[in-house]
């Protein structure tokens, strides 16, 4: 009797690969929110007439003068924009390809620690992990390094791998999918 599964071992993504695909996908982000920015600054002009004004402070912000309201609430929008713009990017990439940009470009994906994909629950679960590990300074995200599965604190947290492409999974053939032998 002839047994025609396949089985192999998954091979996770290391921590510098998985940091390329992040500074891929930072640099996707900052470029969307330099369109965002100029985008409401740009709309602000209809709003307050002396926005131009207010954007010119910023130099002088940096120089220790008084910050206006009209810089605040340009920061404060620019920024909750931004926040929503990053959640929604990547709770779907991740949901429905389990892969951002960043990871696509290098050849890496998100699958669950038993081999599923990602559903939108744990990709909520694994951007409020990563958003911890921000706010740790990178702690959770060393861990990757030291990990034996290669796991951050937001993969833990997730409940998944980050492997490397292709995704070598278990393969049976129909007959044993059925039950049958031979």
């Amino acid at each position: 009797m002839k047994d025609k599964r396949k089985e192999y071992a998954l091979e996770y993504a290391g921590f510098w690969i998985r940091l390329a695909a992040s500074l891929v996908d930072l640099a996707i982000l900052l470029a969307g929110l330099y369109v965002l920015y100029c985008v409401i600054s740009q709309s602000f002009f209809w709003i307050f007439p002396d926005i131009p004004r207010v954007i010119a402070s910023l130099d002088d912000i940096s120089k220790g003068a008084h910050v206006s309201g009209g810089i605040i609430w340009l920061m404060a929008t620019t920024s909750l924009v931004f926040l929503i713009g990053c959640t929604i990017y990547f709770i779907i990439c991740w949901a429905t390809t389990g892969q951002t940009v960043g990871k696509l470009s290098v050849g890496i994906k998100v699958i669950r620690t038993d081999s599923s994909p990602v559903d939108l629950k744990y990709a909520f679960f694994r951007f409020l992990g990563s958003v911890l590990c921000v706010a740790t300074l990178g702690i959770g995200f060393i861990l990757i390094a030291f990990d034996n599965c290669k796991q951050g604190l937001h993969d833990r947290m997730a409940d998944t791998y980050v492997v490397k492409l292709p995704v070598k999974q278990v393969a049976y053939d129909q007959s044993l999918a059925g039950g049958s032998i031979g």
